[in-house]
């Protein structure tokens, strides 16, 4: 528990110089979710200030409304009006110094956003944190007044004063991409690249902390040493166990990772937990510092499009997934494996005759973060297909030359992140990858990145390595027809197009009732074991409550299985990609 003295001894000492705008937090009302927050700053003779809340959270390419959870925004005895969905105007009416507050509503576990109860907070910056337009780049002060029963006040921010509740941020970037986490948690640390780094469980799990240590301190120094050293002066891995639900976060010096909180013990769960915190951290790098021209300095009021979310997060996987073979948790075979089950989610996507890799990393804002029923026959993934991108890149460097995609990582990091301190150009990711390749690589981005051309994966073979491809269920009768039970009803979720469910007339939310006049009980796809290839079968079924009838003609199940085998294990090739 923090000392009150001392913490009134801070509110003195840090009391309102204004040579920074002061953020503050405090906690009156948690058990309704609230956070309350004060900002005070010089108006510097202006008639009014806006204030305003990002509409999305850098690394998560969705239009989020933030806004909406902010409350009673009052600015003491000023008028505030506000003039759109994520904006306040305050009028200054002649002070110099103004102090805005404000409620922000937390009721949302997720890497992305916010949640406050009496137990615990974990705030996500631009969730909780607007900023005054044309301040942006201003110093700020944050000071955290925490609930008395919690001991942990985590968050990578240098402290102010060494005091242990107030702290520094260079400009309103650093403090949105700087989470929060208030309350009881276990902890534990470790230093890799001579930089301090800690865990911090936020809730209950049936984890092993010294297994977490060891596992996470692998991760880290394997790619510290990869990209030459650490860019931060601390780095926090936030772990937010949960009863249910995944995925992570990348921040500037720490990560939001979600796990299953029992899932501990299962090995193959826990090892994909693994490579999510290899892909989170690789972001340190590649996003964080190394990025599309386009993702920063961020605009927090409308989207923000780039063709080349595929480096960033296509090339962030095939990172993580190496992390975990190069630190000893995934065998060589059980590596190409993985690549060969990404080479099946893409062939067997019909998306990939329809969009390249470059529109679905400029579309995610309407396609990967808003998917439909209709999205496997109209989009691929920017990560399935950025990843074998990834593979296919680092293959046609390394066959050509004595570099890798490692050393274009490493290139754009240290010419254009740190000696210029700006983002990357589509060209000069071209420019640095055939320089590196000793040839002209062009080519390759028109046909991998901006075309819908079939993969070639010849390459392989120069590393000793054969595709084995087989059509998977040559003898399954196949519709096209995905279902799933509800209440008793079987309802189509998904057709492929071109499939014969499409030919019938089927659509996506019928209610398929009987095959030949035999009422269903399970998922559609479950009876279709019992029919020939070539086979015609009366479906009945409702649509909007009206009874139809149609028939479908079955064909062979057309998905591919591909599988990557190593042919010449003596290979150098191999042995420098794999080892």
């Amino acid at each position: 528990m923090l000392n009150k003295l001392f913490i009134l001894s801070v509110i003195t000492s840090i009391s309102m110089t204004l040579k920074a705008i002061n953020y503050s937090v405090r906690f009156p009302n948690v058990k309704s979710h609230y956070v309350s927050v004060d900002i005070v700053f010089n108006a510097n003779g202006r008639d009014y200030v806006d204030f305003k809340v990002p509409v999305w959270t850098p690394g998560s390419y969705k239009i989020r409304e933030f806004s909406n959870a902010f409350e009673n925004v009052s600015a003491e005895n000023l008028k505030v009006s506000r003039l759109n969905k994520n904006t306040w105007r305050i009028f200054t009416n002649g002070k110099s110094q103004v102090k805005l507050s404000y409620d922000v509503y937390c009721f949302t576990i997720s890497v992305r956003q916010s949640y406050v109860d009496e137990y615990y907070a974990f705030l996500h910056g631009v969730s909780v944190f607007g900023y005054l337009e044309g301040y942006e780049d201003e110093k700020i002060e944050l000071t955290i007044y925490p609930k008395d029963n919690w001991k942990n006040l985590e968050v990578s921010l240098p402290k102010l004063n060494k005091s242990n509740i107030a702290f520094t941020c260079t400009d309103y970037d650093l403090l949105a991409d700087s989470p929060i986490a208030l309350g009881n948690f276990d902890t534990i640390g470790y230093e890799s690249g001579n930089v301090p780094h800690k865990v911090v469980m936020i809730g209950e799990g049936n984890y092993d902390l010294s297994q977490i240590k060891e596992d996470f301190k692998k991760i880290s120094d394997s790619q510290i040493k990869m990209m030459g050293g650490h860019p931060s002066e601390q780095y926090i891995h936030f772990i937010y166990n949960v009863a249910q639900g995944g995925g992570g976060l990348e921040h500037a010096n720490s990560q939001t990772s979600m796990m299953s909180r029992w899932n501990y013990t299962n090995a193959n769960k826990y090892r994909s937990f693994l490579g999510l915190i290899a892909h989170e951290y690789f972001h340190l790098w590649n996003i964080k510092r190394i990025r599309p021209m386009e993702l920063g300095p961020f605009d927090y009021d409308k989207e923000v499009y780039s063709e080349m979310l595929w480096i960033a997060e296509g090339i962030t996987s095939y990172y993580d997934d190496r992390t975990l073979l190069l630190t000893g948790k995934y065998s060589k075979d059980e590596y190409l494996k993985i690549i060969s089950s990404q080479i099946n989610r893409l062939e067997n996507t019909p998306g990939k005759k329809v969009m390249s890799l470059a529109h679905s990393s400029l579309l995610a804002w309407v396609k990967a973060y808003l998917p439909n029923e209709e999205s496997a026959n109209k989009t691929i993934s920017y990560y399935n297909k950025g990843l074998l991108a990834a593979v296919l890149l680092d293959l046609e460097i390394r066959k050509s030359s004595n570099h890798s995609l490692d050393d274009v990582m490493r290139m754009l990091y240290s010419d254009i992140y740190l000696r210029e301190d700006r983002g990357f150009t589509q060209q000069e990711f071209v420019t640095i990858c055939s320089e590196l390749a000793d040839k002209d690589m062009n080519d390759f981005f028109k046909d991998v990145i901006y075309s819908i051309k079939h993969l070639n994966y010849n390459i392989f073979n120069d590393f000793g390595i054969d595709l084995f491809i087989k059509n998977k269920n040559l003898n399954q009768s196949w519709s096209g027809v995905s279902s799933k039970l509800q209440e008793g009803k079987v309802i189509i979720t998904k057709i492929i197009s071109n499939s014969p469910g499409v030919e019938s007339g089927l659509s996506v939310n019928d209610e398929i009732i009987a095959i030949n006049g035999w009422r269903l009980s399970s998922k559609f796809e479950d009876y279709l074991s019992k029919f020939e290839i070539g086979e015609r079968i009366v479906i009945s079924y409702s649509r909007d409550e009206k009874m139809q009838t149609t028939k479908l003609r079955l064909l062979a199940n057309p998905e591919i299985k591909y599988e990557l085998i190593v042919k010449d294990k003596a290979n150098k090739l191999l042995a420098d990609w794999l080892e």
